[in-house]
């Protein structure tokens, strides 16, 4: 009886599994996003100190701008990855319930 019910959690057991690690993975990616976002941020903060004249600042907007594009290709990067995990996810989810399907 109770081989048997644990045959029968095994497969919530093995998606819990996979749930959390999944969770995990994103989660790893989002934080590693707003750590250096906030480190960004706290760069161009300090280099707008150093703003004098219309040089300085010429070369902070220009700075600005690749910074800007520097982030978006990173948010591209992270998405394509959080892209694969959901593919990989839903790929091992669905594995795990045609093996907890009885044949019939």
């Amino acid at each position: 009886m109770i081989n048997s019910f644990e045959d029968l959690l095994s497969p919530v057991k093995e998606l819990n599994e996979l749930t959390l690690k999944n969770i995990e993975e994103i989660a790893a990616i989002q934080v590693k996003a707003i750590e250096e976002n906030a480190k960004i941020s706290m760069e161009a903060l300090k280099s707008s100190t150093e703003i004098k004249d219309l040089d300085s600042l010429n070369d902070y907007l220009q700075a600005q701008a690749s910074t800007a594009q520097n982030i978006a290709n990173n948010a591209i990067e992270d998405s394509k990855e959080i892209a694969k995990l959901t593919e990989s996810y839903t790929n091992s989810v669905r594995a795990l319930v045609e093996k907890s399907i009885p044949e019939v």
